[in-house]
């Protein structure tokens, strides 16, 4: 994957072109389109995952909460039970 971005940068670099041309040149190559594909859909999973984490955390974390004080509860009435 790298590979191909570095041998496009470098042929780019030689012939003294600016990175708009290196992008050409990779769009122009079917392996680059694919790596660039799985680039972006890799953006959007991580991106998603973040989105997940973070709206299912809270909930976990009142649950996880709401468990707690019920064993807490739970506990102390039964330390108090002669």
């Amino acid at each position: 994957m790298n590979a191909i971005f570095l041998k496009a940068w470098t042929k780019c670099a030689a012939a003294g072109e600016l990175p708009r041309r290196v992008l050409r040149r990779l769009a122009g190559d079917e392996r680059a389109v694919s790596v660039i594909e799985y680039a972006i859909l890799l953006g959007v999973i991580v991106a998603a995952t973040a989105v997940a984490v973070t709206q299912f955390g809270e909930q976990i974390e009142a649950a996880i909460t709401t468990i707690a004080g019920n064993v807490t509860n739970t506990v102390s009435d039964i330390g108090s039970t002669p």
